[in-house]
């Protein structure tokens, strides 16, 4: 039954009949003043009105918005997300997403190669940061890449390119004129336990004491 025809023969039923002709300690009736309305119809009524707010003022139903597609900086700022809350599984697989659609976006490749270095997949994490760097053009964008590449080679025991990473991502971060003094204090870190592991120990003790006053 059409919704305004069923509430304008409520309505009349109402003003027809006087207080008290539906009246019946049955639940199935609603508790009204004027008069006492059948549980059932109410129900029917409310079904015609969730069905009537689904519909545009013409008549038809309503349109879900249109999603966006993703896009490049979308998968990107995802894994970034995804890394700061502690997920690298999923930040990989993000930036992975990123790299299918631009394959040569530092951010994407950088971030990738933090994701697989946090899981302490070093090699692979060396990949990453190396392809990084090949598509950087700025100081700014490649002292972290090398930050990252210090700190992998580390970590698999290949000094000598651990400091050659170190020095340069020092280097790079000192012409881009960053201020991320934990950033910078780490990379000092990294670089004094290369030197250390190949015997320099006075130039391990400078990059030391470097990390130390930052």
């Amino acid at each position: 039954m059409n919704c305004k025809v069923l509430i304008i023969s409520v309505l009349l039923i109402g003003l027809i009949l006087p207080t008290g002709v539906f009246a019946s300690d049955d639940e199935e009736y609603s508790q009204g003043t004027i008069f006492k309305t059948p549980k059932f119809l109410i129900d029917k009524m409310d079904e015609d009105y969730k069905d009537m707010s689904n519909l545009d003022y013409w008549g038809t139903k309503s349109q879900e918005p249109t999603k966006a597609p993703p896009t490049l900086q979308s998968y990107i700022n995802e894994g970034w997300a995804y890394l700061e809350g502690g997920s690298n599984r999923d930040a990989e697989k993000s930036f992975e997403k990123a790299i299918q659609m631009n394959g040569t976006s530092y951010e994407a490749w950088y971030g990738k190669g933090l994701a697989l270095e946090n899981q302490k997949r070093y090699l692979s994490a060396v990949d990453a940061f190396s392809q990084s760097l090949s598509f950087s053009k700025k100081a700014a964008d490649k002292w972290g890449p090398n930050a990252g590449l210090g700190r992998s080679y580390l970590s698999i025991q290949q000094y000598e390119k651990a400091k050659e990473a170190c020095n340069l991502a020092i280097s790079q971060y000192e012409q881009a004129g960053e201020s991320s003094p934990d950033e910078i204090a780490s990379i000092y870190q990294s670089l004094a336990k290369a030197l250390e592991a190949l015997g320099e120990v006075d130039a391990a003790q400078d990059a030391l004491n470097k990390a130390n006053d930052i």
